[in-house]
């Protein structure tokens, strides 16, 4: 049985767009999802019956507001009398479903140019594996006995989940002045049949033809799409057939055909006895996998599991407050979105584009706080000067008023006009954290203010007059992080809620300001992140250092709190332990997490140093290599490599021990190009004598080792580098 839920026919909603009775207030934030993975994650939901979230719309007059079509750049002019209904919450799937499953949007748009975002430019797929590759893959479509059989789809789900067809969808671009068959400007034609039928990667279904407009002729585009599907199936039978006549003796034959009609007992007997009969059972088979593939499908499109709530034109005052009644229900929307409503009620300006402006600000930092070695450190920007171009400092770019930590973190990607979520996360936490305790009593810290409704509780009025506070204040930790911590971009930030704690230290000016506590952080940074104390209950240990952070600076001035995760720097129990670091617990089936090899690198790329096979390139933050540095294995992975064994094989080979996590530095793409080819002998000479004292590998003499010795070289690294960063986090607290 189907569990219960509220479905929509999408035929019906793509009708309605088409028509122009939905349509989107020319309010509403821009289209985000652009990621291929993204929207085909929403399909994989659809084509499996999983829920995906609720629409919500106003019904309204058209008058009422500037109004765009969905997926389409276009302002509405269409004047009427009668109600349409105003998309405020779902344009990001609707418009995505729209533009997978008909070809509404881009009849609607006269040019491409017009479309919301190019992303767009995309044509959907189902993949139906050849016959031959099926059994490299989940067979979920009966591809190996063209058997497919959902009897009564629409009230049975599958037994497959989204992330099992998800592999099955495909996309491909068009671009504007193509001839590609499934451009949609170039019509229908028996050229995408062929384009379907030969992919080298299967067969394909067109899910564009599933949901045919007016503006078409609908006969004709199912016809098209029955055609294909029909086919495809005649194929698969085909395939069936020809590996049949390859079989050589009568039992190879038998077991085939068991294998087959293994659904079928009367018809496995049947081919058996004659072999002549196998076409014409396998015909039968096709058909009735041809009708049922259509049913399932048409079930999936004619039954979308989307909750649709409709709001009166008399209520419109209360649609933003049904965004969180929504969420208290369960219903799954975007806790940023709810924000931005809420905002929206003491602030008609955009919110969204006012964060991105806060982001994009001119910012100031005090030298002060940021490590000498550090300020000296090149950068990769350049400026335009009368006598030619000039490289600027990361201290150059700090007077200039050029150095932007938000920017530079890549929180904003101008490309995509898109906020990283983990920035978005961030800022809600700090917003939370700050509204409700601004006088930083430790006490008053708890897991419910980072928690969902705690935040949605914020009112319009402390969102929007702290906006500006929290961002400058993330802007100040990303700082932190990146001349402290060795954090080129925000995704490098493994534990998210580290961001907020220094946020929320440093949206006190006078804390921000001053050297020392910069240097307590950093200490209980290094000690939190090598010794594993947020690889478990990171919430609660969130808020436990937090209320420490927070005594430490209002009262006792104590780091006692720090100290006592010194010890477990590297000698956390199956986090950072010696045993486990160097593989020696692999009969217990414990190996390192890949996220150590990044903690080291992080914290070389912190202290910063010179580049490994180059000593005139300093690897930094800063340094103008910096976003193309490439994780390198130090101890070559042919160093340990067996007769027949492949170097890709041993990259994935957690037991390895040239993969722990000791054994990786970052080094620039330039060097990882010149030493790729090197044989072990000429590679270990190319190593420069300071990056060995400086990577602590100066036993790393010859490059005839074992196993054994590989371990040896790498424990004289971990011993010595648990020692340094020890001693680091001492002289920080002094």
């Amino acid at each position: 049985m189907s569990e219960p839920k509220s479905t929509m026919n999408l035929q019906e909603i793509i009708g309605d767009i088409q028509k122009n009775k939905i349509l989107l207030p020319d309010f509403q934030r821009k289209f985000v999802w652009t990621e291929d993975e993204r929207q085909k994650k929403v399909i994989a939901s659809v084509l499996t019956k999983m829920p995906i979230g609720s629409i919500l719309l106003l019904e309204s007059n058209p008058s009422d507001y500037s109004s765009k079509i969905i997926g389409c750049k276009i302002i509405n002019h269409e004047s009427t009398d009668k109600n349409v209904e105003f998309l405020l919450d779902g344009q990001q799937r609707i418009t995505v479903l729209t533009n997978v499953f008909s070809n509404v949007i881009h009849n609607n748009c006269s040019k491409v140019s017009d479309l919301v975002s190019p992303t767009l430019k995309r044509r959907f797929f189902l993949r139906i594996p050849k016959w031959k590759k099926c059994r490299e893959e989940l067979d979920l479509f009966g591809v190996r006995n063209l058997n497919f059989t959902y009897k009564n789809p629409d009230a049975i789900d599958p037994d497959f989940l989204s992330g099992d067809i998800l592999p099955f969808i495909t996309s491909i671009t068009f671009n504007a002045g193509d001839a590609s068959p499934f451009n949609p400007k170039n019509g229908l034609s028996t050229e995408l049949d062929e384009f379907c039928f030969n992919h080298e990667e299967g067969y394909l279904l067109p899910l564009f033809l599933m949901t045919p407009s007016s503006e078409e002729n609908p006969s004709q585009v199912k016809l098209r799409l029955n055609t294909i599907r029909k086919n495809i199936s005649e194929k698969i039978k085909e395939e069936i057939e020809d590996h049949f006549e390859t079989l050589q003796n009568e039992s190879e034959k038998k077991a085939f055909i068991s294998e087959i009609f293994v659904d079928d007992e009367k018809s496995c007997e049947a081919v058996k006895k004659d072999n002549q009969l196998l076409g014409t059972k396998l015909s039968e088979r096709a058909e009735v996998w041809d009708e049922e593939l259509k049913e399932y499908l048409d079930s999936c499109v004619k039954n979308v599991s989307l909750n649709k709530i409709v709001v009166s034109s008399e209520k419109r005052a209360r649609a933003i407050d049904i965004y969180e009644n929504l969420n208290i229900g369960g219903v799954c929307l975007n806790i940023f979105d709810l924000i931005m409503a809420k905002v929206a009620k003491v602030d008609n300006a955009p919110y969204y584009e006012r964060l991105i402006a806060c982001i994009k600000a001119e910012k100031e930092y005090p030298k002060s706080v940021i490590p000498s070695y550090i300020i000296s450190c090149m950068t990769y920007e350049k400026i335009q000067e009368k006598d030619g171009n000039k490289i600027l400092r990361l201290g150059d770019m700090l007077e200039d008023k050029k150095y932007n930590a938000s920017v530079l973190s890549k929180c904003y990607n101008e490309e995509k006009n898109e906020i990283s979520q983990k920035y978005i996360d961030a800022f809600l936490n700090t917003l939370s954290l700050y509204s409700y305790n601004k006088k930083y009593i430790s006490t008053d810290y708890k897991v419910d203010l980072i928690k969902r409704t705690k935040i949605l509780d914020i009112s319009p009025e402390e969102i929007h007059e702290n906006t500006e506070k929290i961002c400058m204040a993330l802007d100040r930790a990303l700082m932190f992080f990146q001349t402290r911590c060795g954090i080129r971009n925000i995704n490098e930030l493994n534990y998210s809620l580290m961001i907020s704690l220094v946020a929320t230290v440093f949206t006190n000016d006078e804390w921000y300001n001053k050297p020392k506590v910069h240097e307590k952080l950093e200490a209980w940074y290094w000690c939190s992140l090598f010794s594993g104390r947020y690889d478990k209950d990171q919430n609660t240990v969130f808020i436990q250092d937090l209320q420490s952070v927070m005594d430490m600076l209002m009262k006792t001035g104590s780091t006692e709190w720090i100290n006592r995760n010194v010890d477990y720097i590297l000698n956390a129990q199956n986090f950072s332990d010696e045993e486990l670091i160097l593989m020696e617990k692999i009969k217990e089936e414990r190996y390192p997490k890949k996220v150590l090899r990044m903690f080291v690198c992080q914290y070389l790329l912190a202290k910063t140093y010179t580049d490994m096979f180059d000593e005139k390139e300093t690897i930094s933050v800063f340094s103008k290599y910096a976003g193309t540095l490439e994780a390198h294995h130090i101890i070559p992975l042919g160093s340990v490599k067996k007769v027949n064994e492949s170097t890709a094989k041993l990259r994935s080979d957690d037991k390895n021990i040239c993969n722990s996590p000791m054994n990786f530095v970052y080094i620039t793409k330039a060097s990882n190009d010149r030493i790729s080819d090197d044989s072990l002998d000429i590679y270990i000479n190319k190593i420069t004598d300071q990056a060995k004292a400086t990577l602590s590998i100066q036993n790393y003499t010859s490059p005839e080792i074992n196993e054994d010795s590989t371990r040896q070289i790498l424990r004289a690294r971990y011993t010595a580098l648990k020692g340094e960063i020890k001693e680091k986090v001492a002289r920080l607290l002094k």
